[in-house]
């Protein structure tokens, strides 16, 4: 259990974090903020508590490997990069520019900390469930004293739905990668409208059906996030998935829970009136 003062240490950085992610996304007048922010509270957590990473080295060989599958979320990574001092906040205001290191899909090659080029929806879960085949081939050739990460991938309603993300679930689960961890962004919306216009499908129990370890947590909630983590890790024998129960745009003044808020700068207005939400200045 966090002490109070590290609850209010984590509320605060998240709260800036979800500062950050406003302005970016407003400068550069496109992009997405509703789904990072209801990403941002597992996000934090994992790249706090969980990611194993050299901080003087982002190609150290056995790291943990953070696969961003929902890529229109990239300003959340860039936030995330830059809280561990891998890129600066000057990067977050060429956002979505030509020859930034901050392009509208995370780009392997060009910003450090990114794993996978993942622009097409669903092609992150592919990537990942290679990374933890590799991770498995290489531990056994190796040794685990030599080889021992974990493959952590993030994905939304979007990647789910799409087949290619389906087979690579069907193939982990086939495989056993008990080292690789899924977080799946359930918010019930996408950049359509509301999931349920379009899907109706238990997602909870299609893991399941290929052989997947499933929990269900308040993926606002730290404590719950935190404990599903300790359990996936803990895992030896089945890939893990946590679907996070999570609210789109969660924090918004006026507009948690809307889906326009998908793929959408906010407006000034409504930034001015979050910021003072979240107790910070609407003037930064």
């Amino acid at each position: 259990m966090a002490t109070k003062e590290a609850v209010d240490i984590d509320q605060f950085a998240i709260n800036t974090a979800k500062g950050l992610i406003m302005d970016t996304v407003r400068e550069a007048n496109s992009g997405h903020t509703g789904g990072p922010f209801s990403s941002l509270d597992y996000t934090y957590i994992l790249f706090k508590e969980f990611l194993k990473f050299d901080p003087d080295n982002s190609k150290w060989y056995n790291r943990d490997r953070f696969v961003m599958s929902i890529g229109h979320e990239s300003a959340l990574l860039y936030t995330m990069l830059c809280f561990i001092g891998w890129l600066k906040v000057d990067e977050l205001k060429n956002f979505r520019q030509l020859g930034s290191r901050t392009p509208g899909h995370p780009e392997r090659g060009l910003t450090p900390g990114v794993e996978a080029t993942t622009g097409p929806l669903g092609q992150g879960i592919g990537n990942a469930v290679g990374m933890a085949i590799a991770e498995t081939i290489l531990a056994t050739k190796f040794g685990n004293d030599i080889v021992d990460h974990y493959t952590y991938v993030l994905h939304g309603d979007g990647d789910i739905q799409e087949p290619v993300a389906q087979g690579s679930i069907a193939l982990a689960g086939h495989y056993g990668l008990n080292k690789l961890i899924a977080y799946y962004d359930s918010n019930e919306a996408q950049i359509s409208g509301k999931v349920s216009r379009s899907d109706s499908t238990d997602y909870a129990l299609m893991y399941k059906s290929h052989g997947w370890h499933v929990q269900e947590v308040d993926g606002h909630n730290h404590d719950e996030i935190r404990s599903a983590i300790r359990i996936a890790q803990m895992e030896t024998e089945k890939p893990s998935v946590i679907i996070g129960n999570t609210i789109m745009a969660h924090g918004c003044a006026n507009v948690e829970g809307d889906y326009n808020t998908h793929g959408a700068p906010l407006s000034h207005e409504e930034i001015s009136l979050t910021k003072e939400k979240l107790e910070l200045d609407p003037s930064d």
